[in-house]
């Protein structure tokens, strides 16, 4: 068997070196003097609207229909822009659109105030003339776009402004003021309102919601826990000021039910100075054979402490139970981790509301930063939004892209199995940043319970499926609770051993939380995600994680695969020096697959364009002109080079925090090298909101070669590395649990 490499590059940095132009029509794009007209009466429309109606803020919200999924490139930059700060200061939420038998296109919210709109009428007013009087009453490619066609804009004023309208007007569908279309039919909602100069507290002024007449509570700067009267008042008057409603009630998808325990002694030796992994569940019990190895808090306010002593605290004391000492539970997964100690936060007895949740976890998590890895076995039964996240996966993403951690979190089940469809996933388990675990049966196939994908349209949730367990007794997985020994279902039980893996990586072996995440995924992906995974990812994500930490950490002897880490801090990150070994006919004998993980900050208001940084990602030979061919042909950024949005995201995974890219492991023949060049890996990084790179970013990369006959060529690989002055560490696993504890040694000293 081969080791894992720590591969350490240096890389180049460069500015983005790309001139502006002037924007063009795509080849199917058409703006008439028709399309004008209707456009302008929307913007009038819409002033009319809010000048008749009660003045409950100072400017217009705006819903602009795209008819297409669009790039950043694509967003307005003349449109809807205020005299003083560009039109991205002004967008306050971003969706889908959900129309039956169609494709989901982008419907951006804008607010802005009504001088703004009218000059934008004037924008238009002006295209129309131009359309009219210099292209025959329509704008296509062909009588429009630069450079093949030259037209005279004297008399018009600016000219990159005026393309630019036109541009903008091909790629909207039409304009509108935001209307919620759904609401959760729960007895307590949370609703997010669009972020204007009002706050929560002011709308209820406004509409003479006393708080001392009504319960309500104020999450954060926009979002307001309300019950069901005072939704239907708000909706009723200001709809157009409601981004997002969701239930506002998290609880444990599972139930504790009594199987009839089978052992109730056992014993386990005393800890030492094991790695701590963090648990936020519900409560546990001190009296458990592994208590030693728990340091419990019981993390409640003082009116939940009331009738504490008939609490049965058994989920939380049954997943720990898995991260203490799973493997002697569950000889068949035994995984070489060894045991790890937990600091267990109890948040709840049964049930808890998501600002409570929220404000424990945020404490929590403040309070221990010198824990990497946290399990989070709980979730709600309600699904996800298709158009944004939910606000404690919201949290939880902002808490990933401040501190040095990782959540692992359970895929949530679905508990009524008389559902013909599979539910989507519940929150918090579309936290993107975190690791969302689905369960599997012994066999690999997805449990009966499972939910499914993705969120946000496309981001690929759950992350990776374990062993979980099922309904059937012999598929069950053997936990802990009060009562002794117990066989269980649930993702609950999935997660923890995701956790320990973690642990492992980033604790024992040392590895960066980005490449400890990556290998995770990479090794469940492996060589089958492009045959045949990808079929199941919406249940089984990329796949299910190998149970030895060996088969992670260790490759087969036709395998070179090492890793790579470093931060994003221009425009352009990258390295074209990778020395893959060739074979005597001067080719290259692999194929190869890559796995890439970043935590972004996230901005929840923004709704499907949720993630603020984007890491485009290239690997494969240097060609022949000094670029890249990438092995998942990924053409973006590259001059002269038109991917359509829908496609980037689907395909190349644009803006997702997560990219794995793969050759099939099928009918493949050895590549050859152009001259004497050799392999290289590239990082486009692009900020969602700004033009400019604001701080670094750090990246992990996993990247594997397969050598197509058998050969080992992982020695050549080490030399020619250090021949380039790069250091390469072997992982071993004996050598670096050794590290381990002599770090952890206490010195006295006389």
């Amino acid at each position: 068997m081969n080791n894992v490499l720590e591969v350490k590059v240096r890389y180049n940095r460069e500015k983005n070196k790309q001139a502006s132009f002037f924007k063009n029509l795509n080849a199917t794009g058409e703006v008439s003097l028709e399309k004008i007209d209707l456009l302008i009466g929307d913007l009038e429309s819409i002033i009319h609207y809010y000048q008749t109606g009660p003045k409950y803020i100072s400017g217009l919200l705006i819903d602009v229909h795209h008819n297409t999924i669009i790039p950043k490139s694509k967003r307005l930059q003349v449109l809807l822009k205020p005299k003083k700060k560009s039109t991205d200061e002004s967008i306050v939420g971003a969706r889908f659109s959900d129309e039956l038998d169609k494709p989901e296109n982008h419907i951006i919210t804008y607010y802005v105030d009504v001088q703004t709109v009218q000059s934008s009428i004037e924008h238009l007013l002006e295209a129309k003339r131009f359309i009219s009087e210099r292209l025959n009453g329509c704008a296509k490619s062909k009588n429009f776009n630069e450079p093949n066609v030259k037209l005279s804009y004297d008399g018009y004023g600016n000219k990159a402004k005026l393309r630019s309208v036109i541009t903008e007007c091909a790629v909207i569908d039409h304009f509108a003021v935001p209307s919620i279309t759904a609401s959760e039919e729960k007895d307590t909602l949370l609703l997010t309102f669009f972020q204007t100069e009002k706050n929560p507290h002011d709308i209820m002024r406004l509409l003479k919601i006393n708080p001392a007449y009504y319960e309500y509570s104020v999450y954060g700067k926009n979002t307001i826990s309300v019950p069901r009267n005072i939704y239907n008042k708000l909706h009723a008057n200001i709809p157009y000021l409601i981004s997002m409603v969701s239930s506002d009630f998290s609880r444990y998808t599972w139930k504790s039910k009594d199987h009839g325990a089978h052992i109730t002694n056992r014993s386990i030796p005393h800890p030492s100075n094991e790695p701590i992994i963090g648990v936020i569940d519900n409560l546990f019990d001190e009296s458990v054979y592994f208590s030693e190895w728990v340091e419990n808090t019981d993390y409640l306010e003082e009116y939940e402490l009331g009738n504490l002593q008939d609490t049965v605290r058994t989920h939380g004391t049954e997943v720990t139970s898995l991260i203490v000492d799973g493997p002697s539970l569950n000889p068949w997964l035994d995984d070489g981790c060894g045991r790890f100690r937990v600091r267990h936060f109890g948040v709840c007895e049964h049930s808890i509301s998501v600002p409570r949740l929220i404000t424990k976890i945020k404490s929590i998590i403040e309070q221990n930063s010198d824990i990497h890895v946290w399990n989070l076995s709980l979730g709600t039964e309600e699904e996800v939004s298709r158009n944004f996240i939910s606000l404690d996966g919201a949290v939880l993403d902002d808490l990933q892209s401040k501190y040095n951690i990782l959540f692992v979190i359970s895929g949530t089940n679905n508990s009524n199995t008389d559902k013909k469809s599979q539910l989507r996933i519940g929150s918090p388990a579309d936290s993107l940043n975190a690791i969302s675990v689905n369960s599997v049966k012994r066999d690999g196939s997805p449990a009966s319970y499972s939910r499914r994908g993705p969120v946000l349209s496309f981001f690929n949730k759950p992350d990776v499926s374990y062993y979980g367990g099922d309904y059937e007794e012999t598929e069950r997985i053997t936990v802990w609770s009060p009562r002794g020994e117990e066989q269980e279902y649930g993702t609950s039980f999935a997660a923890p051993w995701i956790s320990r893996k973690l642990a492992f990586l980033i604790d024992v072996i040392g590895m960066p939380r980005e490449v400890a995440k990556a290998l995770i995924i990479d090794a469940a992906a492996g060589w089958k995600y492009k045959i045949s995974t990808y079929k199941k990812q919406s249940v089984l994500g990329y796949g299910i994680v190998p149970v030895r930490i060996t088969d992670i950490l260790e490759t087969s002897n036709d395998e070179i695969r090492f890793v790579l880490y470093g931060t994003a801090e221009t425009y352009k990150t990258s390295n074209y020096a990778i020395p893959v070994p060739k074979d005597s006919d001067n080719k290259y004998p692999y194929i190869s697959r890559a796995t890439l993980c970043y935590f972004p900050d996230c901005s929840r208001s923004q709704g499907v364009d949720y993630t603020s940084r984007e890491l485009s990602f290239k690997f494969g030979r240097i060609n022949k002109s000094g670029g890249i061919d990438d092995i998942n042909d990924n053409t973006q950024d590259e001059k002269d080079a038109f991917t359509d949005e829908r496609k980037a995201r689907k395909e190349f995974r644009k803006w997702e925090n997560t990219k794995f890219i793969s050759k099939a492991l099928k009918n493949n023949k050895p590549i050859i090298a152009y001259d004497e060049r050799l392999w290289g890996v590239s990082i486009i990084s692009k900020e969602r909101l700004s033009s400019s790179i604001k701080k670094g970013l750090n990246f992990g990369i996993v990247i594997t070669l397969k050598e197509l006959y058998g050969v080992n060529r992982i020695q050549d690989f080490i030399a020619s590395c250090a021949l380039r002055g790069w250091i390469v560490n072997e992982i071993k696993i004996e050598n670096r649990l050794e590290l381990y504890n002599q770090n952890q040694e206490e010195l006295i000293f006389d």
